[in-house]
């Protein structure tokens, strides 16, 4: 079985053989603009070559980029631990043509890399294309690729709409059609009802999973809508290492690969608990990817805090933090978890290393504070639960959980399990209706520029 170090390295050195020259991981905290809070995909270290602001000494790429997802349009972060797939912190691997090579070459490559290098049977491969709307033409060219220089079963090319096949900066600047490959992960894969017929592209279906991401960049959107084609065309592909060593791993969970399983087994050894399935296994799978995003982002130069990135960090090692009293953890611990990821990432990633005494420090040190606003925070929900029209009515009001997320750290997940431990249940309608208001009024304050969220996987 391939581990994902050698995963990772295929992948890299695929490229290389084809003229691609290997670029080191940007930083997950972008030193160079202060209006993204986190590099959230493979393509931000390149963006200004897309939008014609910059140039490359060369111009065939590859690497396998950082990335965290946890605000945002792309935010991933109360659904992790829920599932075997949602993570905070992902790498994306990646292969970019700078005004090079085009549609042919990507689409070829990455049917050779999967099919002929990685041996994944071909009949459980599923190619996706832009199917045209609102004025753009239906990517045809992508389509007979498929169809022609790939052995894939013709029947297994389908055509989606611009919410699933087509990518765009923005309102204006660079945009054009992507094609993805999907797998099948065959019968029982699936947690949706049987009511449901599983297909690619269905939302909550676990059945088949994206695992790369090929953009057309081919496009120029002006203000008033209107596109017009490139003088030089680009590529730029992600593709999600997590999601690709489950596979080739042939496990069920991305919690599953080797990426995760020494961090799961260091937290067990560390908190004593051994049945890792129900609300312990949530648990579990939020630890250890939280602590990716934080290691990963600290040692980039982040630091937890009130606003900003920082508050972001501060909420993870707070969820983190909680969940760990579910294990029965009463004392810093998260930090103890650093030396094992290192272990795991840091010959790809050496700044994790380097960093690692820092990471810990500054993990241990929040930890050690947010234990007694924790403890605040399970006094102030024991006191609202007694309130007589609470407790009468049996529902936590939306204010409370409010207050109790963004006074005590408490994510209304977690909210929502202290309610049910005591037969009670959270308003989550009005806490989302409070949560929007609080978007909005960041959104207003114009901070960071959240429009980059956008960019593709």
């Amino acid at each position: 079985m391939k581990n994902s170090k050698q995963i990772r390295q295929e992948f890299i050195k695929f490229f290389e053989d084809r003229g691609h020259r290997f670029v080191r991981s940007a930083p997950v905290v972008p030193n160079d603009d202060p209006t993204l809070l986190f590099s959230n995909s493979g393509m931000a270290q390149f963006k200004e070559v897309f939008l014609g602001t910059g140039v490359r000494e060369y111009n065939r790429a590859a690497n396998s980029q950082k990335c965290i997802r946890a605000s945002g349009k792309h935010n991933d972060l109360e659904d992790v631990g829920h599932d075997n797939y949602h993570h905070t912190f992902f790498e994306m691997l990646g292969n970019w043509s700078f005004g090079d090579y085009f549609k042919k070459d990507a689409i070829g490559w990455a049917w050779e890399l999967m099919t002929n290098v990685w041996r994944l049977p071909k009949d459980k491969l599923w190619a996706t294309v832009f199917k045209g709307g609102e004025g753009v033409e239906a990517d045809e060219e992508a389509e007979n690729l498929w169809r022609t220089i790939t052995d894939i079963n013709p029947q297994q090319v389908l055509r989606f709409d611009k919410a699933d096949n087509f990518w765009e900066m923005g309102e204006v600047g660079p945009c054009g059609p992507c094609s993805e490959l999907h797998i099948d992960l065959g019968e029982g894969t699936c947690p949706l009802s049987e009511e449901h017929t599983c297909s690619v592209n269905l939302e909550g279906c676990w059945r088949f999973v994206e695992l790369w991401n090929l953009v057309f960049i081919q496009y120029q959107r002006f203000p008033d809508g209107h596109l017009e084609p490139l003088e030089a065309q680009h590529v730029d592909t992600g593709l999600g290492l997590e999601r690709i060593c489950r596979v080739l791993q042939g496990v069920d969970s991305n919690y599953s690969t080797d990426l995760f399983t020494p961090i799961l087994s260091c937290i067990s050894e560390v908190t004593g608990q051994k049945d890792t399935t129900g609300d312990v296994g949530v648990a579990f799978r939020v630890i250890a990817d939280h602590l990716r995003s934080l290691s990963f982002a600290i040692a980039d130069g982040a630091f937890p805090s009130n606003e900003g990135r920082g508050y972001v960090l501060r909420r993870m090692l707070r969820r983190a933090t909680r969940y760990g009293r579910l294990l029965k953890m009463h004392e810093p611990f998260i930090y103890k978890l650093v030396p094992v990821l290192v272990e795991v990432m840091g010959d790809a990633f050496p700044e994790i290393k380097k960093q690692q005494k820092h990471v810990q420090n500054v993990i241990q040190a929040e930890e050690t504070s947010f234990g007694l606003t924790l403890d605040r925070g399970l006094e102030i929900f024991e006191k609202m639960i007694l309130n007589p029209e609470t407790k009468k009515a049996k529902i936590l009001s939306g204010d409370d959980a409010f207050k109790l997320y963004d006074t005590y750290g408490f994510p209304v997940d977690l909210t929502r399990l202290l309610c049910e431990e005591r037969g009670f249940v959270t308003d989550e309608n009005a806490f989302d209706k409070l949560m929007e208001k609080q978007r909005n009024r960041a959104r207003e304050a114009g901070k960071f520029d959240l429009s980059l969220d956008e960019w593709t996987e």
